[in-house]
Protein backbone atom coordinates (compact mmCIF):
# COMPACT_ATOMS: atom_id res chain seq x y z
CA UNK A 1 0.00 0.00 0.00
CA UNK A 2 1.06 3.69 -0.91
CA UNK A 3 0.71 6.12 1.95
CA UNK A 4 1.31 9.82 1.42
CA UNK A 5 0.38 12.36 4.44
CA UNK A 6 0.06 16.13 3.57
CA UNK A 7 0.58 17.78 6.79
CA UNK A 8 -2.25 21.00 7.07
CA UNK A 9 -2.92 23.58 9.04
CA UNK A 10 -5.46 23.72 12.23
CA UNK A 11 -4.77 20.06 12.89
CA UNK A 12 -5.55 18.85 9.72
CA UNK A 13 -4.06 16.41 7.15
CA UNK A 14 -4.67 15.20 3.88
CA UNK A 15 -4.28 11.45 3.58
CA UNK A 16 -3.86 9.35 0.34
CA UNK A 17 -3.59 5.87 -0.13
CA UNK A 18 -3.31 3.29 -3.50
CA UNK A 19 -4.44 0.39 -2.61
CA UNK A 20 -2.98 -2.51 -4.81
CA UNK A 21 -5.68 -4.79 -6.51
CA UNK A 22 -4.62 -7.74 -4.96
CA UNK A 23 -5.22 -6.66 -1.68
CA UNK A 24 -8.35 -5.23 -2.99
CA UNK A 25 -9.32 -9.16 -4.18
CA UNK A 26 -8.50 -10.71 -0.95
CA UNK A 27 -10.59 -8.04 0.98
CA UNK A 28 -13.34 -8.73 -1.24
CA UNK A 29 -13.44 -12.53 -0.84
CA UNK A 30 -13.10 -12.40 2.76
CA UNK A 31 -16.95 -10.26 3.03
CA UNK A 32 -18.08 -12.12 0.51
CA UNK A 33 -16.92 -15.41 2.68
CA UNK A 34 -18.45 -13.98 5.34
CA UNK A 35 -21.75 -13.40 3.70
CA UNK A 36 -21.98 -16.74 2.22
CA UNK A 37 -21.59 -18.02 5.82
CA UNK A 38 -24.29 -16.41 7.59
CA UNK A 39 -26.87 -14.88 4.60
CA UNK A 40 -30.22 -16.55 3.85
CA UNK A 41 -31.43 -16.50 0.29
CA UNK A 42 -34.23 -18.87 -0.79
CA UNK A 43 -33.46 -21.66 -2.67
CA UNK A 44 -30.24 -22.35 -1.25
CA UNK A 45 -28.89 -23.84 2.05
CA UNK A 46 -26.82 -21.67 4.37
CA UNK A 47 -23.34 -21.95 4.04
CA UNK A 48 -24.18 -23.78 0.52
CA UNK A 49 -24.66 -20.26 -1.65
CA UNK A 50 -22.48 -19.45 -4.66
CA UNK A 51 -20.29 -16.51 -4.33
CA UNK A 52 -21.48 -15.42 -7.90
CA UNK A 53 -25.04 -15.22 -6.21
CA UNK A 54 -23.85 -13.64 -3.32
CA UNK A 55 -21.82 -10.93 -5.03
CA UNK A 56 -25.12 -9.73 -7.06
CA UNK A 57 -27.75 -10.07 -3.92
CA UNK A 58 -25.57 -7.89 -1.30
CA UNK A 59 -23.71 -5.89 -3.97
CA UNK A 60 -24.26 -2.67 -2.15
CA UNK A 61 -23.48 -4.01 0.83
CA UNK A 62 -20.40 -5.85 0.10
CA UNK A 63 -18.85 -2.36 -1.78
CA UNK A 64 -19.76 -0.32 1.41
CA UNK A 65 -18.28 -2.82 3.88
CA UNK A 66 -15.10 -3.31 1.93
CA UNK A 67 -14.33 0.47 1.14
CA UNK A 68 -14.97 1.02 4.80
CA UNK A 69 -11.96 -1.93 5.73
CA UNK A 70 -9.99 -0.74 2.84
CA UNK A 71 -10.09 2.80 4.67
CA UNK A 72 -9.61 1.19 8.17
CA UNK A 73 -6.50 -0.49 6.83
CA UNK A 74 -5.33 2.71 4.92
CA UNK A 75 -5.89 4.75 8.18
CA UNK A 76 -4.04 2.31 10.61
CA UNK A 77 -0.66 2.08 8.32
CA UNK A 78 -1.18 5.99 8.21
CA UNK A 79 -0.66 5.57 12.13
CA UNK A 80 2.16 3.41 12.04
CA UNK A 81 4.48 4.80 9.19
CA UNK A 82 3.16 8.45 9.54
CA UNK A 83 2.44 8.12 13.61
CA UNK A 84 -1.15 9.79 11.79
CA UNK A 85 -3.53 9.71 14.61
CA UNK A 86 -7.11 10.60 13.28
CA UNK A 87 -9.62 11.77 15.56
CA UNK A 88 -12.26 11.95 12.84
CA UNK A 89 -13.01 12.67 9.06
CA UNK A 90 -13.17 16.11 7.77
CA UNK A 91 -14.32 15.38 4.08
CA UNK A 92 -13.62 12.18 1.55
CA UNK A 93 -12.19 14.04 -1.93
CA UNK A 94 -11.79 10.41 -3.93
CA UNK A 95 -12.40 6.95 -3.31
CA UNK A 96 -12.98 4.85 -6.30
CA UNK A 97 -11.65 1.33 -7.86
CA UNK A 98 -9.56 1.87 -10.62
CA UNK A 99 -9.81 0.00 -13.94
CA UNK A 100 -6.73 -2.17 -12.53
CA UNK A 101 -8.74 -3.40 -9.74
CA UNK A 102 -7.00 -0.68 -7.36
CA UNK A 103 -8.25 1.30 -4.74
CA UNK A 104 -7.85 5.40 -4.36
CA UNK A 105 -8.22 6.90 -1.30
CA UNK A 106 -8.06 10.53 -0.55
CA UNK A 107 -9.21 12.07 2.36
CA UNK A 108 -9.11 15.01 4.94
CA UNK A 109 -8.27 13.47 8.46
CA UNK A 110 -8.66 15.82 11.51
CA UNK A 111 -5.50 14.72 13.46
CA UNK A 112 -4.22 14.53 16.95
CA UNK A 113 -2.26 17.88 17.72
CA UNK A 114 1.61 17.85 17.54
CA UNK A 115 2.41 18.29 21.47
CA UNK A 116 5.78 19.80 22.27
CA UNK A 117 5.66 18.78 26.14
CA UNK A 118 7.66 20.81 28.40
CA UNK A 119 9.06 19.94 31.77
CA UNK A 120 5.93 18.69 34.00
CA UNK A 121 7.63 17.56 37.03
CA UNK A 122 8.82 19.97 39.53
CA UNK A 123 6.79 22.64 38.85
CA UNK A 124 6.29 25.24 41.23
CA UNK A 125 3.74 26.37 43.01
CA UNK A 126 2.20 28.74 46.11
CA UNK A 127 -0.53 28.08 48.32
CA UNK A 128 -2.20 30.42 50.83
CA UNK A 129 -1.60 28.50 54.66
CA UNK A 130 -5.39 27.42 55.17
CA UNK A 131 -5.46 26.48 59.38
CA UNK A 132 -8.71 25.63 60.65
CA UNK A 133 -8.89 27.49 63.95
CA UNK A 134 -11.07 27.46 67.18
CA UNK A 135 -12.24 30.53 65.59
CA UNK A 136 -14.07 29.12 62.78
CA UNK A 137 -15.48 26.31 64.57
CA UNK A 138 -16.66 28.74 67.41
CA UNK A 139 -18.17 31.20 64.85
CA UNK A 140 -19.91 27.77 62.70
CA UNK A 141 -21.67 26.27 66.33
CA UNK A 142 -22.83 30.33 66.91
CA UNK A 143 -24.44 30.07 63.28
CA UNK A 144 -26.06 26.21 63.90
CA UNK A 145 -27.13 27.49 67.59
CA UNK A 146 -29.22 31.00 65.47
CA UNK A 147 -30.49 28.17 63.20
CA UNK A 148 -32.30 26.05 65.98
CA UNK A 149 -33.18 29.33 67.87
CA UNK A 150 -36.30 29.19 69.32
CA UNK A 151 -39.10 32.59 68.87
CA UNK A 152 -39.99 33.66 72.82
CA UNK A 153 -42.13 36.89 73.60
CA UNK A 154 -40.25 39.69 74.71
CA UNK A 155 -41.21 43.37 76.27
CA UNK A 156 -38.73 45.09 74.43
CA UNK A 157 -38.71 47.65 71.28
CA UNK A 158 -37.60 45.28 68.16
CA UNK A 159 -34.46 45.27 67.41
CA UNK A 160 -32.00 43.39 64.87
CA UNK A 161 -32.04 39.90 64.75
CA UNK A 162 -35.38 40.12 66.50
CA UNK A 163 -39.25 38.68 65.08
CA UNK A 164 -42.06 41.27 64.55
CA UNK A 165 -45.50 40.15 64.54
CA UNK A 166 -47.73 42.91 62.59
CA UNK A 167 -51.29 44.06 61.26
CA UNK A 168 -50.71 46.42 58.14
CA UNK A 169 -53.18 48.21 55.81
CA UNK A 170 -51.74 49.89 52.57
CA UNK A 171 -53.40 52.70 50.41
CA UNK A 172 -52.27 54.02 47.16
CA UNK A 173 -53.47 57.72 46.10
CA UNK A 174 -55.50 58.14 49.37
CA UNK A 175 -57.50 54.88 48.49
CA UNK A 176 -58.00 51.04 49.97
CA UNK A 177 -54.74 49.47 47.98
CA UNK A 178 -56.99 46.11 48.77
CA UNK A 179 -59.92 47.48 46.63
CA UNK A 180 -57.32 47.65 43.64
CA UNK A 181 -55.79 44.74 43.50
CA UNK A 182 -56.71 41.02 42.16
CA UNK A 183 -57.01 38.26 45.25
CA UNK A 184 -54.00 36.67 44.46
CA UNK A 185 -52.25 39.42 45.12
CA UNK A 186 -53.88 40.38 48.06
CA UNK A 187 -50.97 40.34 50.88
CA UNK A 188 -49.82 43.03 49.10
CA UNK A 189 -52.35 45.26 50.34
CA UNK A 190 -53.44 43.99 53.96
CA UNK A 191 -52.15 41.27 56.06
CA UNK A 192 -53.10 40.25 60.08
CA UNK A 193 -50.22 37.93 62.25
CA UNK A 194 -47.42 38.96 59.56
CA UNK A 195 -44.28 37.84 61.23
CA UNK A 196 -41.23 40.44 59.85
CA UNK A 197 -37.78 38.80 60.35
CA UNK A 198 -35.27 41.60 61.31
CA UNK A 199 -31.74 40.91 59.75
CA UNK A 200 -28.51 41.55 61.65
CA UNK A 201 -26.25 44.32 61.37
CA UNK A 202 -25.36 43.98 57.78
CA UNK A 203 -27.18 41.77 56.63
CA UNK A 204 -30.26 42.29 54.48
CA UNK A 205 -33.91 41.73 54.55
CA UNK A 206 -35.88 39.66 52.86
CA UNK A 207 -39.39 41.47 52.39
CA UNK A 208 -41.98 41.31 49.67
CA UNK A 209 -42.76 45.11 50.55
CA UNK A 210 -39.79 47.48 50.20
CA UNK A 211 -38.90 49.02 53.35
CA UNK A 212 -41.34 46.89 55.83
CA UNK A 213 -38.51 45.77 58.31
CA UNK A 214 -36.43 48.84 58.40
CA UNK A 215 -40.02 50.85 59.21
CA UNK A 216 -40.51 47.79 62.06
CA UNK A 217 -37.02 48.36 63.55
CA UNK A 218 -37.48 49.81 67.13
CA UNK A 219 -41.51 49.47 67.07
CA UNK A 220 -42.74 47.96 70.39
CA UNK A 221 -45.79 46.07 70.96
CA UNK A 222 -48.47 48.42 70.81
CA UNK A 223 -46.91 50.53 68.46
CA UNK A 224 -48.58 51.98 65.22
CA UNK A 225 -46.58 53.94 62.35
CA UNK A 226 -47.45 54.48 58.93
CA UNK A 227 -44.30 54.59 56.02
CA UNK A 228 -43.83 54.73 52.37
CA UNK A 229 -43.01 51.57 50.21
CA UNK A 230 -42.13 52.60 47.03
CA UNK A 231 -42.02 49.59 44.00
CA UNK A 232 -39.38 49.40 41.65
CA UNK A 233 -40.43 49.78 37.78
CA UNK A 234 -40.22 45.79 37.24
CA UNK A 235 -42.17 44.54 40.06
CA UNK A 236 -44.76 41.99 38.49
CA UNK A 237 -47.83 43.34 40.20
CA UNK A 238 -48.84 46.35 37.58
CA UNK A 239 -50.77 48.17 40.06
CA UNK A 240 -48.30 49.12 42.28
CA UNK A 241 -44.67 48.79 39.84
CA UNK A 242 -43.06 52.08 39.90
CA UNK A 243 -45.85 53.79 42.85
CA UNK A 244 -45.12 54.87 46.62
CA UNK A 245 -47.83 52.82 48.80
CA UNK A 246 -48.43 54.04 52.17
CA UNK A 247 -48.38 51.49 55.17
CA UNK A 248 -50.15 51.49 58.42
CA UNK A 249 -48.41 48.98 60.41
CA UNK A 250 -49.40 47.88 63.78
CA UNK A 251 -46.62 45.58 66.15
CA UNK A 252 -48.47 42.84 67.89
CA UNK A 253 -45.77 41.57 69.23
CA UNK A 254 -42.09 41.17 69.19
CA UNK A 255 -40.58 38.11 69.55
CA UNK A 256 -36.60 37.54 70.63
CA UNK A 257 -34.70 34.29 69.64
CA UNK A 258 -33.49 32.17 72.32
CA UNK A 259 -30.29 30.49 71.46
CA UNK A 260 -29.88 26.82 72.80
CA UNK A 261 -26.97 26.25 75.36
CA UNK A 262 -23.63 25.19 73.17
CA UNK A 263 -23.66 22.11 75.36
CA UNK A 264 -23.86 17.85 75.34
CA UNK A 265 -27.90 18.38 75.40
CA UNK A 266 -26.98 20.48 71.99
CA UNK A 267 -24.84 18.38 70.49
CA UNK A 268 -27.29 15.01 71.40
CA UNK A 269 -30.20 16.88 69.04
CA UNK A 270 -27.70 16.91 65.97
CA UNK A 271 -27.02 13.22 66.15
CA UNK A 272 -23.88 12.96 68.50
CA UNK A 273 -23.03 11.95 72.11
CA UNK A 274 -21.25 15.08 73.26
CA UNK A 275 -20.02 18.82 72.70
CA UNK A 276 -16.65 17.16 72.17
CA UNK A 277 -17.64 15.02 69.40
CA UNK A 278 -19.80 17.84 67.90
CA UNK A 279 -16.52 19.72 67.72
CA UNK A 280 -14.42 16.96 66.23
CA UNK A 281 -17.17 16.95 63.29
CA UNK A 282 -16.83 20.50 62.19
CA UNK A 283 -13.40 20.43 62.91
CA UNK A 284 -13.09 17.58 60.58
CA UNK A 285 -15.19 19.33 58.18
CA UNK A 286 -13.32 22.27 57.65
CA UNK A 287 -10.19 20.05 57.10
CA UNK A 288 -11.99 18.23 54.41
CA UNK A 289 -13.23 21.22 52.90
CA UNK A 290 -9.74 23.10 53.55
CA UNK A 291 -7.82 19.75 51.97
CA UNK A 292 -10.07 20.22 48.75
CA UNK A 293 -9.11 24.10 47.70
CA UNK A 294 -5.99 23.31 48.53
CA UNK A 295 -5.76 20.65 46.05
CA UNK A 296 -8.07 22.86 43.43
CA UNK A 297 -5.52 25.71 43.69
CA UNK A 298 -2.41 23.63 43.53
CA UNK A 299 -4.12 21.62 40.12
CA UNK A 300 -5.04 25.26 39.10
CA UNK A 301 -1.37 26.28 38.85
CA UNK A 302 0.21 23.41 37.29
CA UNK A 303 -1.83 22.93 34.66
CA UNK A 304 -2.08 27.18 34.28
CA UNK A 305 1.95 26.73 34.34
CA UNK A 306 1.99 23.85 31.76
CA UNK A 307 -0.08 25.49 29.25
CA UNK A 308 1.32 28.78 29.62
CA UNK A 309 5.16 27.11 28.95
CA UNK A 310 3.49 25.40 25.16
CA UNK A 311 1.51 26.46 22.41
CA UNK A 312 -0.06 23.89 19.67
CA UNK A 313 -3.14 24.64 17.49
CA UNK A 314 -5.80 22.33 18.70
CA UNK A 315 -8.82 20.52 16.43
CA UNK A 316 -11.65 23.14 15.81
CA UNK A 317 -14.31 21.00 16.00
CA UNK A 318 -13.22 19.44 19.37
CA UNK A 319 -13.19 23.31 20.82
CA UNK A 320 -16.58 24.25 19.00
CA UNK A 321 -18.17 21.19 21.03
CA UNK A 322 -16.52 22.38 24.14
CA UNK A 323 -17.84 25.92 23.53
CA UNK A 324 -21.15 24.66 23.45
CA UNK A 325 -20.45 22.50 26.33
CA UNK A 326 -19.75 25.76 28.24
CA UNK A 327 -22.26 28.18 26.94
CA UNK A 328 -24.70 25.52 28.35
CA UNK A 329 -23.12 25.49 31.18
CA UNK A 330 -22.84 29.58 31.82
CA UNK A 331 -26.43 29.53 30.75
CA UNK A 332 -27.73 27.04 33.51
CA UNK A 333 -25.61 29.07 35.88
CA UNK A 334 -27.15 32.24 35.17
CA UNK A 335 -30.76 30.94 35.24
CA UNK A 336 -29.23 29.34 38.94
CA UNK A 337 -28.30 33.31 40.12
CA UNK A 338 -31.44 34.70 39.17
CA UNK A 339 -30.74 36.03 35.65
CA UNK A 340 -33.82 36.78 33.05
CA UNK A 341 -33.80 35.35 29.51
CA UNK A 342 -33.37 39.22 28.41
CA UNK A 343 -30.04 39.54 30.95
CA UNK A 344 -28.04 36.45 29.56
CA UNK A 345 -29.62 37.46 25.94
CA UNK A 346 -27.81 40.82 26.14
CA UNK A 347 -24.98 39.64 27.55
CA UNK A 348 -24.82 36.34 25.03
CA UNK A 349 -21.75 38.17 22.73
CA UNK A 350 -19.76 38.08 26.52
CA UNK A 351 -20.75 34.76 27.00
CA UNK A 352 -19.56 33.15 24.01
CA UNK A 353 -16.70 34.96 23.77
CA UNK A 354 -15.84 33.52 27.50
CA UNK A 355 -16.88 30.19 27.11
CA UNK A 356 -14.45 29.86 23.64
CA UNK A 357 -11.80 31.12 25.77
CA UNK A 358 -12.10 28.32 28.36
CA UNK A 359 -13.16 25.86 25.50
CA UNK A 360 -9.45 26.29 23.82
CA UNK A 361 -8.18 26.14 27.46
CA UNK A 362 -9.73 23.14 28.60
CA UNK A 363 -9.40 21.09 25.02
CA UNK A 364 -4.95 22.04 25.73
CA UNK A 365 -5.10 20.62 28.79
CA UNK A 366 -6.94 17.66 27.51
CA UNK A 367 -4.36 16.88 25.20
CA UNK A 368 -1.22 18.02 27.29
CA UNK A 369 -2.55 15.26 30.11
CA UNK A 370 -3.13 13.06 27.47
CA UNK A 371 0.60 12.82 26.23
CA UNK A 372 1.65 13.02 29.94
CA UNK A 373 -0.32 10.35 30.48
CA UNK A 374 1.36 8.37 27.83
CA UNK A 375 4.71 9.40 28.63
CA UNK A 376 3.79 8.16 32.38
CA UNK A 377 2.52 4.65 31.35
CA UNK A 378 -0.80 5.61 33.29
CA UNK A 379 -3.51 3.28 32.88
CA UNK A 380 -6.67 2.60 34.26
CA UNK A 381 -7.63 -1.23 35.59
CA UNK A 382 -10.90 -2.58 35.54
CA UNK A 383 -10.58 -2.77 39.31
CA UNK A 384 -10.31 0.92 39.10
CA UNK A 385 -12.97 1.21 36.88
CA UNK A 386 -15.32 -1.03 38.75
CA UNK A 387 -14.87 0.60 42.33
CA UNK A 388 -15.00 4.27 40.42
CA UNK A 389 -18.64 2.67 39.48
CA UNK A 390 -19.19 1.43 42.97
CA UNK A 391 -18.55 4.84 43.93
CA UNK A 392 -21.13 6.56 42.31
CA UNK A 393 -23.83 4.23 43.06
CA UNK A 394 -23.07 4.86 46.59
CA UNK A 395 -22.51 8.60 46.07
CA UNK A 396 -26.44 8.47 44.54
CA UNK A 397 -28.04 5.94 46.63
CA UNK A 398 -28.49 3.95 43.94
CA UNK A 399 -27.82 -0.10 43.08
CA UNK A 400 -24.65 -0.39 41.61
CA UNK A 401 -26.24 -3.19 39.18
CA UNK A 402 -28.55 -0.37 37.42
CA UNK A 403 -25.61 2.14 37.51
CA UNK A 404 -23.40 -0.17 35.53
CA UNK A 405 -26.23 -1.07 33.66
CA UNK A 406 -27.50 2.71 32.21
CA UNK A 407 -22.85 3.46 31.63
CA UNK A 408 -22.81 0.02 29.46
CA UNK A 409 -26.09 0.93 27.48
CA UNK A 410 -24.92 4.70 26.62
CA UNK A 411 -21.47 3.12 26.58
CA UNK A 412 -20.11 5.68 28.70
CA UNK A 413 -17.34 3.54 30.07
CA UNK A 414 -14.28 4.53 27.73
CA UNK A 415 -15.30 8.21 28.55
CA UNK A 416 -15.40 6.85 32.20
CA UNK A 417 -12.11 5.22 31.70
CA UNK A 418 -10.73 8.30 30.16
CA UNK A 419 -12.03 10.67 33.03
CA UNK A 420 -9.97 8.56 35.63
CA UNK A 421 -6.89 8.34 33.45
CA UNK A 422 -6.85 11.98 33.30
CA UNK A 423 -7.33 12.17 37.17
CA UNK A 424 -4.90 10.16 37.82
CA UNK A 425 -2.29 11.94 35.37
CA UNK A 426 -3.19 14.67 37.62
CA UNK A 427 -2.73 13.71 41.21
CA UNK A 428 0.98 12.44 39.61
CA UNK A 429 1.83 15.91 38.50
CA UNK A 430 0.56 17.31 42.34
CA UNK A 431 2.75 14.34 43.48
CA UNK A 432 5.80 15.84 41.76
CA UNK A 433 5.44 19.69 42.41
CA UNK A 434 7.04 21.77 44.42
CA UNK A 435 4.68 23.31 46.62
CA UNK A 436 5.41 26.33 48.47
CA UNK A 437 3.08 27.42 51.32
CA UNK A 438 2.95 31.18 52.73
CA UNK A 439 1.59 33.44 54.64
CA UNK A 440 -2.08 34.14 54.05
CA UNK A 441 -2.05 38.13 53.27
CA UNK A 442 -4.10 39.96 55.56
CA UNK A 443 -6.84 41.92 55.03
CA UNK A 444 -6.13 45.04 52.92
CA UNK A 445 -2.83 43.97 51.67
Amino acid sequence: MNITVERLPECKARLSAAIPADTVTKTRREIVSTYATQAKVPGFRPGKIPSAVIEKRFAESIEGELKDRLARSAYAEARIKESLTILGIAQVEREQFEADGSYMLAVEVVTEPDVDVPDYKGIAVEVAKMEVTDEMVDNYLDNTRKQHAQPVDVDQAARPGDLAVIDYTASLDGQALADQVEKEVGPLATGTDHWVDLPEEGQEAREFIPGLAAAVLGMSKGETKTFDATFAEEFPVAVVAGKTVSYEVTVTQVKARELPELNDAFAATLGLDSLDQLKERVRGQFEQQRERMRTQIIDNQILGKLTKDTSFDVPQHIVFNETQRQVNQMVSRGYEQGMSEEDISNSQEDLIRSAEEQAKNNVKVMFLLDQIADKEGVTVSDDELTRHVAMIAYRQGRPLKKVAREFRDRNAFPELRHDIRINKTIQLLREHAVINEVETPKEGE
